[in-house]
């Protein structure tokens, strides 16, 4: 919607700019509302109403008591809450600060130690967060000076940024853990729709390739009966793929040899093409999210080959320690350069299952410079 002053009163104009923009920049605008309440908070305990003298009056009032020691933790606070209700900017900033150490210490801290390091991350999560601990506390101690101690503000600040950044990275952990469960769900039923769809009746398809394969080696041709078991191979895989979140690594290296030997039969054996496949698996016991590579693969020697110029595909898939590394490396062909755009809901669905399946624990690079599509992706699979 185009701006105007008009359109800014209208609920249309909020729900499609203002608040599209606000979730998108939502930590840019808390830092800026933070700071500006920071700066007043500053001023008025400096300049208005100096903490010191706040620290004097307390003082002066529980001389006349008794000893500030009798008095209660819950009277220091509500001492503090007294006096501090004079500056209203003092609550912004404590609010502010408290959202945006929560954030960092979830974004940096809680999903990089505590989620993906297993163990040693969780207890090197809470070294950390003891150390962060007494770092604030020493901070504000300082801040506010020693005089200001018996009230114990350090301490309540503290606590609150602490405590609440734990809170909160746990709340936002386990809401994006049952987001991504339910994003995983719908995506599997499309998927399972889709595969239903494209399918007339698989076992029909299963019988006839195996007929095909028996007639081919009744005529000795080994290559087309070779190609026959592959294609049926394939075609088993991916029923079978639509079935499961995960399936045996060693399916799926088996599949992705079956389907690159399948496409390498119909490209003819000419100077000019330049193949290089390497797949290696370590036998190691482990799952793997199925057809997670194919879409690489597909694009590889659907835009990759050509019959008259210099073009060529380089495929690199290990597995190893429970961990994938993949390289795909290919040229581009000029004459299909208007077709990459086809390509782009593949490539974007496969990089949306990797977030879904492997989130914070794969890295995908793609590049595209000098007429080659290069794609390297690492992937911890335990």
């Amino acid at each position: 919607m185009e701006f105007s002053f008009g359109n800014i009163f209208t609920k249309a104009y909020w729900k499609e700019t203002v608040i599209p923009f606000a979730k998108k920049h939502w930590i840019i605008i808390v830092a800026v509302l933070t700071a500006i309440s920071v700066a007043h908070t500053i001023w008025y305990f400096s300049y208005s109403h100096p903490l010191s003298t706040i620290v004097d009056d307390f003082f002066k009032a529980t001389k006349v008591k008794g000893s500030t020691r009798n008095y209660s933790r819950w009277y220091k606070l509500g001492y503090l809450v007294a006096a501090f209700l004079g500056s209203k900017s003092f609550f912004f900033s404590l609010i502010g600060t408290t959202i945006l150490i929560a954030e960092f210490n979830f974004q940096f801290l809680f999903k990089n130690l505590f989620v993906d390091e297993g163990r040693k991350g969780k207890f090197f999560y809470f070294i950390v967060l003891v150390f962060f601990y007494f770092f604030i506390f020493v901070i504000l101690l300082t801040s506010f000076g020693i005089k200001a101690e018996p009230l114990g503000l350090h301490t309540f600040i503290t606590n609150i940024w602490i405590g609440f950044s734990v809170i909160y990275s746990v709340i936002q952990y386990v809401s994006e853990s049952h987001k991504r469960l339910r994003e995983l769900a719908v995506q599997k039923t499309k998927v399972e729709l889709s595969a239903l769809k494209a399918q007339i009746n698989p076992h029909f398809l299963f019988n006839v390739l195996n007929n095909l394969y028996g007639t081919a080696i009744v005529e000795d041709s080994p290559k087309t009966a070779e190609g026959i078991q592959q294609l049926s191979s394939i075609m088993r895989h991916v029923v079978e793929g639509t079935k499961n979140e995960r399936i045996s690594a060693e399916k799926e290296v088996q599949f992705l040899y079956d389907f690159i030997e399948l496409n390498k039969m119909r490209i003819p054996k000419r100077d000019n093409i330049k193949i290089k496949i390497n797949i290696d698996y370590d036998e190691q016991p482990t799952q793997i999210a199925p057809l997670l590579v194919i879409p690489y693969i597909e694009n590889a020697f659907k835009y990759g080959i050509s019959i008259t110029q210099e073009s060529f595909i380089e495929i690199d898939f290990n597995i190893e320690n429970q961990k994938l590394h993949f390289l795909c490396r290919n040229s581009i062909i000029k004459q299909f350069d208007k077709l990459e755009v086809g390509t782009s809901t593949g490539l974007e669905n496969t990089r949306r299952r990797l977030t879904l399946n492997y989130p914070h624990r794969h890295t995908l690079k793609i590049s595209n410079k000098n007429n080659i599509f290069e794609v390297v992706l690492d992937v911890d699979l335990k």
